[in-house]
């Protein structure tokens, strides 16, 4: 899911042929042992080379709950967010190979309620060209989505907002066509959704640890959602039966791994149905169901997943290497925790990054503590402390930590945040995303 959801792999791509040879593995392991060790995540992660698994490292926690500490394995269960969507989609391109519907079929047969069900197809529910309001994120009550609502509140959501854009004539992540396209399902093959994985996808190709449907924590093998502040604190996520085939689903990163290499192969279905999965307009980033990866000069087909507490990618590229991590705990950007085990992988410069803190004394703290205001953006942002760990907080948000990268410097990796102070002006610049924005103390 887009905001919360997909963040897949943003790397720059330049013109290296880099191959994928023998994998360091003993690189990786020194790269995810530093991750650990400076409590910068908790999660699982698995390579695999032809088909076969040739690495796997876990690190961290499944569950933190008071003194009991229950370490993470190989097949502890971590939700995956967007990358549910390869699933929905895999489905529904079988249901068009059986004749069921079409990539033309209107949305008006199922659903004539939606605004512009008369225009709107299974393709363009697939490749996010609806134009249809997004249920999950077109909202400023992000509490919205992790409370339960019935499939008829849901649907209403959607009906009732209003559109983008006419269908087909622009592209932006919708997580309600994906929605729209699990109840879909249902209705013509008269299955639930999680039967529906189990028997045409789960059975058919052998994921023992892949499943849907599940409520948040029901699972004992679920590993919990965390963020990091002085210590790893847990999250309140997205309430998951409100994104069946959305970004429900429960996984492991070997399960993924065997799921995307069985789709390239053909196992689920038939190679022109992939393409169509795969293929993009260029003025287009997603396909239908899956999405490019790109790394220097390669691309990889995959896609990527966040909830409110997990961060997933699965990607192969087209020389057979796939990668895929389920993190539950991100205190260090997970895109970079991609790009370096694909630059381990095809043996590109890449050193093992420092992540010991800076020390810094809560006095030099208090300089900065107070309520900053800007006239860019209708965002007050509040910065107390906790011992020495500057803490901030914005309008309508939950409080975070920044790491100190100096006296006057910090950041958060995991939202690519950069805070700077100039305490003699009394003012704050924050950095996120190539913005900058100035904000003043009150």
């Amino acid at each position: 899911m887009k905001k919360i959801t997909a963040s897949l792999v943003a790397v720059f791509i330049l013109l290296v042929n880099a191959q994928a040879q023998e994998i360091n593995t003993a690189k990786l392991d020194s790269f995810f042992n530093a991750l650990s060790a400076n409590n910068r995540c908790m999660g699982s992660f698995a390579i695999s080379q032809k088909g076969k698994i040739i690495y796997q490292k876990t690190i961290g926690y499944s569950s933190l709950e008071g003194n009991n500490k229950t370490q993470s394995t190989p097949v502890t269960l971590y939700r995956i967010g967007s990358m549910t969507k390869m699933f929905t989609a895999t489905l529904i391109f079988q249901l068009i190979e059986e004749g069921k519907l079409s990539l033309g079929t209107k949305l008006d047969k199922y659903f004539p309620q939606m605004p512009n069900a008369a225009k709107i197809t299974i393709g363009n529910l697939l490749n996010h060209t609806s134009g249809l309001a997004d249920y999950v994120n077109d909202t400023d009550n992000k509490a919205w989505i992790t409370d339960p609502h019935t499939k008829a509140e849901l649907l209403k959501t959607i009906a009732e907002k209003k559109v983008h854009f006419e269908p087909g004539t622009q592209q932006l992540y919708c997580n309600s066509g994906y929605l729209l396209l699990s109840y879909i399902l249902e209705d013509i093959t008269g299955k639930t959704y999680s039967k529906l994985i189990k028997n045409r996808i789960s059975s058919k190709i052998g994921l023992q640890h892949t499943f849907s449907s599940r409520p948040n924590e029901s699972e004992k093998a679920e590993a919990r959602p965390y963020r990091c502040t002085t210590s790893w604190v847990k999250i309140k996520d997205i309430y998951f039966p409100n994104v069946i085939g959305v970004g429900d689903m429960l996984s492991t990163p070997t399960d993924m791994l065997a799921f995307i290499n069985a789709l390239a192969k053909g196992k689920l279905v038939k190679p022109e149905s992939y393409n169509q999965m795969r293929t993009s307009d260029d003025q287009y980033t997603y396909g239908m169901g899956l999405t490019k990866v790109p790394f220097y000069g390669k691309t990889g087909i995959g896609h990527g997943g966040d909830t409110y507490g997990s961060h997933s990618v699965t990607s192969r590229f087209d020389d057979d290497l796939s990668f895929s991590s389920c993190v539950n705990g991100a205190n260090y950007p997970v895109n970079d925790i991609s790009i370096a085990i694909l630059s381990i992988c095809y043996h590109l410069p890449f050193n093992i990054p420092d992540l010991k803190p800076i020390e810094i004394k809560s006095e030099d703290l208090d300089a900065h503590l107070g309520i900053y205001a800007s006239k860019q953006m209708p965002l007050k942002i509040t910065f107390t402390k906790q011992g020495t760990v500057l803490m901030a907080q914005a309008t309508g948000q939950s409080e975070f930590p920044l790491e100190t990268v100096s006296k006057d410097k910090f950041k958060f990796d995991a939202y690519d945040i950069l805070v700077e102070f100039n305490t003699n002006k009394k003012e704050m610049v924050l950095k996120q995303g190539g913005k900058t924005t100035l904000f003043i103390r009150e």
